[in-house]
């Protein structure tokens, strides 16, 4: 009954609150949490040398998988750029394709974005603009695309053009002659367009620096589009392409396009080198547990968390994220679950049990990192000899700790210790040894952390409550 009531009355706290909107937002390196201005500051040296052995636009693949925070090092990347480069000698284009995957075509994305840069820092772009709407032509009028309003282009205008060519055509006997013109007289614009763009470049070090983030949730044939788009007409010396990707994803895009291809080989035509967005390790871990304990559990005259925040709970929070590696916006995640389970009012503040805090801690880390374990405890089907070999993937130093927790919070399946000891159960998994005379080990402080002795099947009940605030049941 206990655990009942508690677990409708934080339903009711977390109805009182705006499911999933809050976000700790982190511009800039000062309010980094992972230490990574210093990998920020070894890929500018990286590029002003690297970009000197490659005969056209250097392009770099910064790779991460979903959530390693490639988004928000771009933010803090290009705060810092924006203060060492206050002179206005390099322009830093950010684009995001998948905000521009709807248009259609990449090169006006791409063309856009570097104009717009370029008036932020007072350059003349009208030969540019100009050299764009030319292109422009070509991509609305015959290709039938979305063209930005930046370019000036009349896409019904350039339609109507399109169609009274196609009329001319008709009564002409010379089609293909008609056709190569319009081929030649678009290769002649793309070739202007690229002229245009080397008027910006000046110097032995990059002048442009262009940021492609959220490729690899594009469409297949438009991140394919990209890359050839990059390669083809922005392969121009003094630019460098940063491109953020989960190569694992744009590899999925590429075999989507073209079948089951050598997918390095043919990432290889794009781009020149290849680096790893650092990992988070554990001292980065702890300060983004320490900032988001704060941030999502205690909030002063705003959110007060039912959990007791002493060490020893930050301790298996650490614990459990660290061992299951998971990325920055699967660390927000857990947090986000924790903070609408366990927020409550200031006068039962701090007050939960503290096996049912720790069951919140496990199953909201369970849910993020390893799905199958939280459905197998929620349903009491997760073995007593699985459940071992899982804890000592995740903390092999508390084992023994993580498994009692299980065990008398009713996640283990039944079937597997009806009738048994704990003291035939712990020889059983290997915590004691057969041949020994071991006492009955004492699981008292355990289930007086639970609450009531008689209450079984709690982790089920965590579990029901985590699906409640996820489903708005």
């Amino acid at each position: 009954m206990l655990l009942k009531a508690y677990l409708q009355d934080e339903l009711w706290e977390f109805r009182r609150i705006t499911y999933g909107k809050e976000k700790m937002k982190i511009e800039t390196f000062e309010e980094d949490l992972l230490n990574l201005e210093g990998f920020a500051e070894k890929l500018e040296n990286f590029i002003k040398v690297e970009h000197r052995y490659v005969p056209e636009s250097l392009v770099v693949s910064l790779n991460g998988g979903f959530g390693s925070g490639k988004s928000t090092f771009f933010k803090m990347w290009t705060d810092r750029l924006a203060k060492n480069y206050a002179d206005n000698k390099l322009s830093v284009v950010e684009v995001n394709a998948w905000n521009d995957d709807y248009c259609g075509d990449p090169l006006i994305s791409l063309v856009t974005s570097l104009i717009e840069s370029l008036n932020k820092g007072d350059k003349d772009t009208k030969i540019l603009l100009e050299a764009a709407k030319d292109v422009g032509w070509f991509l609305t009028g015959i290709g039938s695309q979305v063209v930005s309003t930046l370019t000036g282009i009349d896409p019904v205008s350039a339609g109507e053009l399109a169609e009274k060519k196609k009329v001319e055509r008709k009564g002409r006997q010379d089609f293909e002659g008609n056709y190569f013109d319009i081929y030649k007289a678009k290769k002649n614009a793309l070739k202007t367009l690229k002229n245009s763009i080397k008027t910006f470049i000046s110097g032995d070090n990059p002048n442009i620096l262009i940021l492609v983030d959220e490729l690899d949730r594009c469409r297949p044939d438009y991140a394919i589009s990209y890359l050839e788009t990059i390669k083809h007409v922005f392969d121009i010396k003094g630019i460098a392409f940063i491109i953020a990707v989960d190569r694992k994803q744009l590899e999925c895009s590429a075999k989507a396009a073209f079948g089951d291809i050598d997918f390095p080989e043919y990432y290889r035509k794009f781009v020149q080198r290849e680096i790893a967005l650092p990992k988070p390790v554990e001292n980065g871990y702890k300060r983004l547990i320490s900032s988001y304990v704060d941030y999502y559990l205690e909030r002063e005259k705003e959110r007060y968390c039912y959990m007791a925040l002493d060490p020893s709970r930050i301790t298996n929070i650490e614990r459990l994220i660290v061992s299951m590696n998971m990325t920055p916006r699967q660390v927000q995640e857990v947090f986000r679950i924790m903070g609408h389970v366990l927020a409550t009012e200031e006068e039962k503040r701090g007050k939960i049990y503290w096996c049912l805090a720790v069951g919140t801690i496990l199953m909201s880390a369970l849910r993020v990192g390893n799905t199958d374990i939280y459905e197998k405890l929620a349903r009491r089907e997760l073995g007593i000899s699985e459940a071992v070999t899982f804890f000592k993937k995740i903390d092999k130093d508390n084992v023994d700790f993580w498994f009692a927790l299980c065990l008398t919070g009713g996640g283990l399946n039944p079937e597997q210790i009806k009738g048994k000891q704990v003291v035939d159960i712990y020889r059983e998994v290997g915590f004691i040894q057969n041949d020994s005379d071991a006492e009955e080990p004492n699981l008292n402080s355990l289930h007086n952390g639970w609450g009531h002795r008689d209450v079984l099947e709690k982790i089920p009940q965590i579990h029901l409550m985590i699906e409640q605030i996820s489903s708005w049941d």
